[in-house]
């Protein structure tokens, strides 16, 4: 069974101690990889790229590139990369970070399987989140359009299904809005496509306002100084530094690998904000919870566009007991 470590100033230690007695490197979830997948994980040879796309259900994505993925496809990526190599040990800090409830739950069943037919010792830390009180906070009137979607198609080169299908969408000041799916669903592409860093295929997006956003990755965001820090660390500083003055704001992941406490903070800083449009690409049943709206997507097209407290009641994966 893999050796679980669970991430608090020590564990980290501990890994590191681990790792370097192993003589083998962390594979840490701010990593950015550049390539195909095919070409990532055929390092030993394309028999073994075979087999690992199959244990990782990476099928999908095999002809890829791996800029292409959600945050979470990418992490499993991540994975099958450092095991690519077939070393004799595997060190990971926060394999789960941007995985979706079912792809975590099948990682995690996944890790003993490459142990026993790898002959690969695994160690890997986790960052416990748990399920904090609601914070009471008042519905805030709707303010002006900041977004607009109109017949949105988009894909990206050398695929034939769409990334995102979108026929109308639109966002308002006053709305805390969290887009929900599975890895791979089209949330970070909304994200660019609302942002303007992608132009959609076909259709229109009109955009106003002053816009600010925080990627999944520290290592995607601007610098905020030269200080060194752990994938949290990084994180929060980031989020530490936004003054609030602009119209909206766009986060992807913003509390993934965070401590309870710097979720509770955040989440406390967005309802102090009630006139602010926050669109967010989540996991977190926290941050759902604290939504005015929930966006979910399926293969790219919104299947649910509601009031946060009704897609809790209907979901089977969210904020269930």
């Amino acid at each position: 069974m893999p050796t679980i470590i669970s991430n608090d100033s020590k564990a980290t230690g501990q890994l590191e101690r681990l790792a370097a007695e192993a003589g083998q490197p962390i594979i840490y979830p701010e990593r950015l990889l550049h390539g195909r997948v095919r070409d990532l994980l055929a390092t030993t040879s394309l028999f073994v790229a075979g087999e690992l796309t199959t244990l990782l259900g990476l099928e999908p994505f095999f002809e890829r590139e791996v800029s292409e993925l959600s945050s979470g496809e990418q992490q499993l990526v991540s994975v099958g990369y450092a095991l690519a190599s077939l070393p004799p040990s595997l060190f990971l800090d926060n394999p789960f970070l941007f995985l979706d409830h079912v792809r975590k739950r099948r990682l995690v069943d996944l890790l003993s399987e490459m142990e026993r037919r790898f002959t690969c010792r695994i160690y890997y830390s986790v960052t416990d989140q748990a399920d904090l009180e609601q914070i009471v906070f008042e519905q805030a009137t709707q303010g002006d359009l900041y977004d607009e979607m109109w017949a949105v198609e988009h894909r990206y080169p050398m695929q034939t299904r769409y990334a995102l299908d979108v026929s109308r969408l639109s966002l308002a000041a006053g709305e805390r809005v969290v887009l929900v799916g599975a890895n791979g669903s089209g949330k970070s592409t909304l994200l660019r496509l609302l942002l303007g860093v992608e132009r959609p295929l076909y259709g229109k997006v009109k955009r106003r306002g002053r816009k600010n956003y925080l990627p999944a990755h520290p290592a995607l965001a601007p610098q905020v100084d030269s200080r060194p820090g752990t994938f949290a660390s990084q994180k929060q500083r980031l989020l530490e530094r936004l003054d609030w003055s602009d119209d909206a704001y766009y986060f992807d992941e913003p509390t993934a690998g965070l401590t309870d406490a710097q979720r509770q903070r955040f989440v406390e800083t967005l309802v102090e904000q009630p006139m602010k449009l926050v669109v967010m690409a989540t996991h977190d049943d926290f941050l759902i919870r604290h939504a005015t709206r929930v966006l979910y997507l399926v293969q790219g097209e919104i299947a649910f566009d509601g009031p946060a407290a009704t897609f809790l009641e209907q979901s089977r994966l969210y904020g269930w007991d």
